[in-house]
């Protein structure tokens, strides 16, 4: 199946278990109640490794994901890391972890080496930290990551609880914590989030946050503090004329797999625990063309019709599929990009 051209590089989600040492209510796996299983490094590795024999002409990205992906034996990370490595041309590999437990020297190693001292980790203001200890662990394993010269990505949870900060409170705060750069996500309804819907903010609280968070950005000169991936791609489309960054390239799903730690695959990892469409026992030749990989292809390629009519179509492309409507309001920062495209937005309470 070839609907857009085919980059160079296919994602991986390599998803080490399903459990956690958290429990936040906005996650998309299970938290602590999710199933206490490891993946299979061998098998996991032998599935992508043939994906590569198929395409040769294509690298690849292997995030390794979970759960928190450190609940894993360290040596099973190892395992695959050496089991696929060797295989594709130019891998590169990284890992999204909560920070809160304790840095070893095993889990050290792994991240100077297979991970060359970059890390991703996810933040929200209430919800994540049961108590202050965990809070002060969190940030003292963050400093201590960016003193040993490591590249600390913060992906900030787009929680009812965090939009109700102003903005630039939270700008100053990443900035505190020495963090390179910062990607906004937005919420959606898998896992553990979907029995938690009081967490969610509306579509329309969104937008006017993000028109808030650019004009407090602009004024305290904020975009020079760090990279901020999600206004980034936003600002790229008007200053460059790049429209298909970031969540806004609605070919995801065309371009990656989430292997789950039962041996699962789907696309998406939000929706890979629930939303999954074969097997590493199934060749990738047939996990290709599938019926269950086809139809999710097709259902992020579908846009809402009332998109086609908005005069920032252009620069939003849909926005990321798993992002549902209210009523007239979509998930994408509309407001923002009508601003940004010279429109009169003074219906909207921006300040």
């Amino acid at each position: 199946m070839a609907l857009n051209s085919q980059p160079q590089e296919w994602i991986f989600y390599i998803k080490t278990t399903e459990t956690c040492n958290l429990n936040c209510d906005h996650c998309f796996t299970s938290g602590k109640h999710g199933r206490k299983i490891y993946f299979n490094p061998d098998n996991t590795a032998e599935w992508t490794n043939k994906l590569k024999d198929l395409y040769p002409e294509r690298s690849a990205h292997f995030e390794f994901h979970g759960g928190e992906p450190f609940l894993a034996p360290v040596t099973d990370m190892w395992r695959f890391y050496n089991a696929t490595k060797d295989h594709w041309e130019n891998p590169s590999y990284g890992c999204t972890t909560n920070l809160v437990h304790k840095l070893t020297d095993e889990k050290l190693e792994f991240m100077d080496t297979v991970l060359e001292k970059r890390i991703g980790t996810s933040w929200d203001p209430k919800i994540r930290f049961d108590n202050e200890k965990q809070r002060q662990l969190w940030e003292d394993n963050v400093r201590f990551l960016i003193d040993r010269g490591y590249q600390v990505k913060l992906f900030v949870s787009l929680t009812r609880d965090c939009i109700d900060m102003e903005p630039i409170d939270l700008l100053k705060y990443v900035k505190s914590l020495g963090i390179q750069e910062m990607a906004l996500e937005r919420v959606t309804k898998n896992g553990h989030a979907a029995k938690n819907l009081e967490i969610f903010p509306s579509n329309i609280e969104l937008q006017k946050w993000f028109v808030k968070f650019h004009h407090q950005s602009e004024e305290h000169g904020a975009r020079e503090w760090f990279a901020n991936e999600f206004f980034e791609s936003i600002y790229a489309k008007f200053e460059r004329d790049s429209t298909n960054e970031g969540t806004f390239c609605r070919n995801c799903e065309q371009n990656l797999f989430t292997i789950n730690a039962d041996g699962t695959i789907a696309g998406c990892p939000n929706a890979a625990p629930e939303d999954h469409y074969a097997t590493l026992d199934m060749h990738p030749k047939d996990v290709i063309n599938s019926n269950g990989r086809c139809t999710v292809i097709v259902k992020e390629l579908q846009r809402d019709p009332r998109c086609f009519s908005c005069s920032v179509y252009k620069y939003c492309n849909g926005d990321c599929h798993q992002l549902e409507w209210e009523g007239d309001y979509c998930a994408a920062p509309r407001y923002l990009m009508k601003y940004l495209n010279g429109e009169n937005i003074d219906d909207l309470w921006v300040r």
